[in-house]
């Protein structure tokens, strides 16, 4: 056997070389001249700052959204979608089980009860016929997930919202630029979110962007943002009135952060195109092998391939151990010959502590001495199995949108050889997936 022939983990030489990746953010002189433009005019803030009033006029033209806010996270801008959508305190809202913490969360911070819902495995997105099944006279909205770039069945959703006279509130802080039956994501409901974290394909370090086509719910988000005020811009000889109408936050996005995302949304649909270029060439490639199954993208939606989730079949391969450490012999294996892979979320949303307490609080040193309530992984079984037999290609640092064709052609002979391989995977020494900080066991 010669040395190409054999796996990384055995000594062999890995398929993807050490420097073929790109990084991200991607950083160009326009960006670097986006920031400079801010420093040298002197205006770092404001809620009418020239960069921040023109990040929002672009974004409505670039969403289709009739008013957009641009607010410092996608979370703030989740939380003023569900207040200015009227989620009241007390109000229960339907969310997958599987997403970032911040979608329950936000939640939480309205002082709602987010009600946790499957997903269907086929697209990783709120599974409608499961959320019809939670709706009860508290439930005021369903709050779909855009996973990964693909838009949620939002048809299915819209007619049970119409049937139960609910709000949709859109979490698309994964779908810049993703579009439902030609219809673009977050303009299909009440409100959306979009988030423009570091890791995003519209990346600006951190900040969010709240749209909506409503001028009521425009203006009740805006109240929230900015200490609960109505905020005219001030025409000559006027003052600001300082006159909080309603609980608010300081949800303002910095001029530095509005001018590096402007920057950026120049170059987005550049980054979208090479992030579906690179999801076919995975796809194509992928599908022939065994126990393999790349992601489906159904007919009339466009992803963003935010990231791309692949699943396997550890019974394909004569396996009968546990999934998760199939899952990751498989990641070491894959890591070992260069290919950017992660797990991203490990855990369905309803096992974390925050939701499994009498009720919800924010942490103090003695909160963690309350008990918590046991929940059952047989709920959501089909979110458990995806996030046990699935992992990530294309890390916030090294996503899809920014590497090449060829470094996705060589990610398919990584997968091809290590498949072929695979006796010798599953009886390698290798390193199990280490998560910082450690998770009592207790608290699983």
């Amino acid at each position: 056997m010669v040395k190409s022939d054999l796996l990384a983990i055995e000594g062999g030489e890995p398929v993807v070389p050490a420097g073929a990746h790109r990084r991200w953010p991607d950083i160009v002189p326009a960006d670097h001249e986006a920031v400079r433009r801010v420093l040298d005019s002197g205006e770092l803030w404001g809620a009418h700052g020239t960069e921040v009033t023109a990040l929002q006029d672009e974004y409505a033209r670039y969403s289709g959204a009739q008013y957009v806010l641009a607010v410092n996270s996608g979370t703030a801008a989740l939380h003023c979608a569900l207040v200015a959508a009227g989620v009241n305190a007390g109000d229960e809202v339907i969310v997958p089980a599987f997403s970032f913490v911040a979608t329950p969360m936000s939640v939480l911070h309205a002082g709602a009860r987010p009600v946790f819902c499957d997903i269907d495995p086929s697209t990783f997105n709120i599974d409608p016929r499961e959320a019809e099944k939670l709706v009860t006279e508290r439930t005021s909205a369903i709050m779909p997930v855009h996973m990964n770039g693909l838009p949620a069945d939002m048809k299915a959703l819209r007619d049970i919202a119409q049937r139960h006279g609910l709000a949709i509130i859109e979490d698309a802080a994964q779908a810049h630029g993703s579009t439902y039956l030609g219809e673009p994501v977050g303009t299909m409901g009440v409100a959306g979110a979009f988030s423009l974290n570091g890791a995003k394909n519209l990346s600006a370090g951190e900040g969010g962007l709240f749209v909506t086509n409503d001028e009521g719910v425009f203006t009740a988000a805006r109240r929230l943002a900015i200490f609960g005020e109505d905020t005219p811009r001030p025409k000559a000889g006027e003052v600001r009135a300082f006159w909080s109408r309603g609980i608010g936050w300081n949800y303002r996005i910095h001029e530095i952060t509005a001018a590096l995302a402007r920057s950026q949304l120049k170059r987005l649909d550049a980054y979208n195109a090479q992030a579906r270029a690179n999801a076919a060439v995975l796809t194509k490639g992928l599908a022939g092998i065994r126990g393999i199954i790349p992601p489906q993208v159904p007919d009339g939606l466009e992803s963003s391939f935010f990231r791309y989730r692949v699943c396997f079949r550890p019974s394909e391969f004569g396996w009968e151990g546990s999934d998760t450490e199939f899952r990751d012999r498989f990641l070491f294996a894959l890591r070992a010959e260069g290919v950017a892979v992660s797990t991203w979320q490990l855990h369905p949303l309803p096992a974390q502590p925050v939701f499994r307490r009498d009720r919800y609080q924010a942490w103090r040193p003695e909160v963690d001495q309350l008990p918590l309530k046991p929940w059952d992984p047989g709920q959501y079984p089909e979110t458990t199995r995806i996030l046990e037999q699935s992992f990530v290609l294309g890390p916030d640092q090294e996503p899809l949108q920014v590497q090449s064709e060829d470094v996705m052609a060589r990610y398919v002979e990584a997968f091809e050889k290590i498949v072929h391989r695979m006796g010798s995977v599953l009886s390698a020494e290798y390193q199990p997936v280490r998560v910082t900080p450690p998770i009592p066991q207790e608290e699983l």
